[in-house]
């Protein structure tokens, strides 16, 4: 029975610090952090990453720090320098290998301009799925 104990306490441990680790890295890019503090004027609109093919995801991960490093920073009130930070979380993930076959910003299935454009908060939420759907994939290459 102890040994039964021990599994089932070190199984949980393990289980628990793995499932910490994904979200502790879904947190870096700062995407609620961001919903709260950023404010954009109502007037402003983002290219807005839904239903990312997956060869264009490289491509999706560019319009998104475009989006970023341009409309949100000119546009937006960010005291905190949370967008800053976020970029440089996702610069990580564009330096940290490609996740499709390096289909360019010049790619016409994958431009950032056939994208919906949207407030400041569902361009964040888009966002927040696209770097889910990142994080899965990047997990199912490891196994």
């Amino acid at each position: 029975m102890e040994h039964f104990i021990k599994i089932a306490f070190w199984t949980f441990t393990l289980s628990g610090s793995l499932q910490a680790k994904s979200l502790s890295v879904m947190s870096d890019f700062r995407i609620s952090l961001m919903r709260d503090y950023v404010e954009c004027p109502l007037n402003s609109t983002f290219y807005t990453p839904e239903n990312v093919l997956d060869k264009c995801i490289t491509t999706a991960v560019d319009c998104v720090m475009k989006e970023l490093h341009g409309t949100a920073n000119e546009e937006c009130t960010d005291h905190e320098g949370y967008i800053n930070q976020a970029l440089d979380a996702i610069d990580k993930i564009r330096k940290g290998g490609k996740t499709d076959k390096d289909h360019g910003l010049t790619d016409t299935d994958c431009a950032c301009e056939k994208w919906r454009q949207t407030s400041f908060s569902e361009f964040l939420n888009k966002t927040n799925d696209l770097l889910q759907k990142i994080n899965i994939i990047r997990s199912a290459i490891k196994q």
